[in-house]
């Protein structure tokens, strides 16, 4: 049984993720210690178990100990056999965690994969669902994946109320990626995004992105203004490139002006694609077991290697044996799996 200790790096909850996502594609049983123990509230967080929970349904596992507040599991994965499945992670959280989870897993099923999952679409420390949708899927698509996400509903913080639809089409195996050099930015796409606010208030966040990005002969931003149970608002960016898909996000808070929303994310975006990496930030540590599973050589360039991407590296080695070779180029660092 493979050992992983929880405690490791950034000691968060990508640990958990990336464990048994992993388990689940190699259908080998893993032990998870000291989940989250430097933490202020060790242990599991009902978002985690919902996310454990998650895999488990996909992969047929048994898991020990799933309970909140629990520092130990152990995830006994058993048939990728694809279906459909529907989570509920409770208020608002983060829809995009649960499907960051069962993704790889889905992906590598003997059949098709549809997951409806419940929560939070937008809420902070976590990728909003349209990230996910603009940028996360697209670089999928370069791996040689087959997926569509349906935001049916938003859910903000503390209510909630999202609904989104996730289906992944069986693929077997992924094909490696050489994002070694972005290329020329061919188009900037994003949604400006609001609930049970005025309409001026995506109409503001929309036009201030669009002036900081009028260098870019192609720029389409959407509007999506919407009633529902919690109230928010956001931006997602996201420049696609001749050999890279780069994005960036900022979720709206109080006495935030719409127009600092939009100008921000534009000016994040920009300093990301000034830097010649060919995945963002946000993107680094999610694409890693991408990289891992699929068939061949895989590159990638990135600003800096950051703690959760270390972390992440750190629980690959531990379940697949050390793949990744770690160098600096220039201003840039390049991620390699041989």
């Amino acid at each position: 049984m493979i050992e992983i200790d929880g405690s490791h790096g950034e000691g968060g909850g990508q640990i958990l993720r990336t464990s048994i996502s992993l388990s689940a594609v190699i259908n080998e049983p893993v032990r998870i210690t000291n989940i989250r123990a430097g933490r202020p509230n060790p242990g599991l967080a009902p978002s985690h178990v919902t996310s454990i929970e998650a895999v488990a349904e996909v992969a047929d596992a048994e898991v020990d100990n799933l309970f909140p507040g629990s520092k130990e599991i152990v995830f006994k994965p058993g048939q990728l056999l694809g279906g459909e499945f529907e989570f509920d992670v409770g208020t608002a959280g983060s829809i995009s965690l649960v499907l960051q989870s069962c993704l790889l897993p889905a992906l590598m099923s003997n059949g098709r994969t549809r997951i409806v999952v419940k929560g939070g679409t937008d809420v902070r420390w976590s990728p909003p669902i349209d990230y996910m949708r603009l940028v996360h899927l697209q670089i999928l698509k370069k791996f040689g994946a087959a997926c569509e996400i349906e935001i049916k509903s938003r859910g903000f913080y503390p209510e909630g109320g999202g609904e989104v639809s996730l289906e992944a089409s069986p693929i077997g195996h992924l094909q490696g990626v050489n994002l070694d050099n972005r290329g020329k930015v061919l188009a900037v796409e994003g949604i400006a995004y609001a609930q049970n606010l005025p309409d001026h208030v995506v109409t503001r966040m929309k036009h201030s992105a669009i002036k900081r990005l009028l260098d870019f002969k192609e720029v389409s931003v959407d509007s999506d203004l919407r009633g529902g149970r919690s109230t928010g608002a956001g931006i997602v960016l996201a420049a696609y490139c001749e050999n890279a898909v780069l994005g960036e996000s900022v979720l709206g808070a109080r006495g935030v002006k719409s127009e600092t929303l939009g100008e921000g994310c534009a000016e994040n975006l920009l300093e990301t694609l000034e830097s010649n990496a060919t995945v963002d930030e946000h993107m680094l540590d999610q694409i890693l077991p991408y990289m891992a599973v699929a068939d061949g050589t895989s590159t990638i360039m990135t600003e800096e290697v950051t703690g959760h991407a270390d972390t992440n590296l750190w629980v690959i080695e531990r379940i697949l044996g050390d793949l990744f070779t770690v160098e600096k180029k220039g201003k840039l660092v390049q991620v390699t799996k041989d």
